[in-house]
């Protein structure tokens, strides 16, 4: 399990870190496209603005040799020269020029005027213009920038993992703790058990009845430990679902706890209908085991429980000490327990969220603080057997 955890966290930091480095290399990829493209477009209008003063020259050589021919011998502009009134002489665009600029962009082509100081052969300005290809330019960053991030992410896998190495080892090694403790736990709490049985029936004093049923208690209560640490823990070999009474099951749990319904005086009301739901019997018993004994350790002495069970829900309410909305909203957190006098590693709850993701159900909480406690589990059509 937190083999698990650790995988989950060490993804999450990888997915974070890949996000992280792939905006950053875009914002860098950015401003170096714009950096490039502007500087070709100031190469560009330096070529443009020579090119218009030999065109300008062009012109004045066939006014002085009376020539009216104006001739235009480049592939790399388009040209149209205009007179005074913005009348075209000569027209190779199809749009009409920005007046008021000397040089602008249009879409992807830049243009370039130049009005002349003198009129020659009625041609009072110049429009030269070109196409901007900037495809070149998206290449080479490509070529730069997609080979460093993948180099980056490398670097940053490579790291991530020597980074987790320690923590995974430390994880590795808890695990193995509680697997080999839970273990060593089974043995003595078996011996207890069958013990405080033995005595309970050589003991004929009344007095110490109850001193061998607090010990049976306290079995009980170690044993339902016992059982969330091999769950857990513990991955099942083989598990197949299969329909399932659920009534049977609570019936089941009720007479596991009677011994701490008894000690607390607690009456126990019941509406069980003949639910079936198709599941993994552990699960639910885990569950139902979990949700009882809160019940039973967080209410008042001499107060009540009430257990309905119907075809679409399993409600189970207390009259014990209850929850506020902060202590609702921790309720899901690992080891986190409500303050009250019972002990517990508050595992409890984990586990009962843990089968509502893995069966889908719906986990709802109704709770007043010192007025006691409704838990709901809600489960979809599917499972119904």
């Amino acid at each position: 399990m937190h083999e698990s955890l650790l995988k989950t966290a060490l993804l999450q930091f990888r997915f974070l870190y890949l996000s992280s480095l792939f905006v950053l290399f875009m914002v860098l990829a950015f401003f170096a496209y714009t950096i490039e493209k502007e500087r070709l477009i100031a190469d560009e209008t330096g070529k443009m603005t020579l090119r218009l003063s030999q065109l300008e020259e062009q012109l004045k050589n066939s006014q002085m040799y009376y020539s009216e021919e104006i001739i235009i011998n480049t592939k790399e502009y388009k040209i149209s020269m205009y007179d005074i009134d913005h009348a075209p002489v000569i027209a190779q665009h199809s749009r009409v020029p920005h007046w008021d600029k000397i040089t602008w962009m249009d879409d992807s082509t830049l243009y370039a005027r130049h009005n002349l100081s003198l009129y020659f052969l009625g041609v009072a300005s110049i429009v030269v213009s070109k196409k901007i290809q900037t495809f070149p330019i998206i290449t080479r960053l490509a070529a730069l920038f997609i080979p460093l991030f993948f180099a980056m992410a490398f670097v940053g896998f490579i790291l991530s993992k020597i980074a987790f190495k320690p923590a995974r080892n430390a994880f590795v090694s808890i695990d193995t703790f509680i697997k080999h403790a839970t273990h060593d736990l089974n043995t003595p709490i078996a011996a207890i058990l069958s013990n405080a049985r033995i005595l309970e029936e050589k003991i004929t004093e009344p007095s110490l009845h109850r001193f061998v049923r607090r010990i049976t208690i306290g079995a009980k209560t170690l044993t339902g430990l016992y059982e969330d640490l091999v769950y857990l823990n513990f991955e099942p070999h083989s598990r197949i679902p299969k329909p399932e009474l659920i009534k049977e099951l609570i019936q089941e749990q009720l007479i596991l706890l009677e011994t701490l319904i008894d000690y607390k005086k607690l009456s126990v009301t019941t509406n069980l209908s003949e639910t079936k739901l198709t599941i993994f019997t552990d699960d639910f018993r885990r569950l139902l085991n979990n949700l009882l004994s809160n019940a039973i350790k967080y209410n008042t002495p001499q107060g009540s429980i009430t257990l309905i069970l119907t075809s679409e829900f399993f409600s189970i309410k207390d009259s014990g000490i209850g929850l506020s909305k902060v202590e609702i909203q921790k309720i899901h957190e690992r080891y986190w327990r409500g303050e009250s006098f019972e002990t517990g590693l508050g595992i409890g709850m984990e586990i009962v969220v843990r089968v509502c993701k893995t069966y889908n159900l719906t986990f709802d909480i109704h709770s007043t603080k010192n007025q006691g406690s409704e838990f709901i589990i809600r489960w979809p059509k599917s499972l119904i057997a």
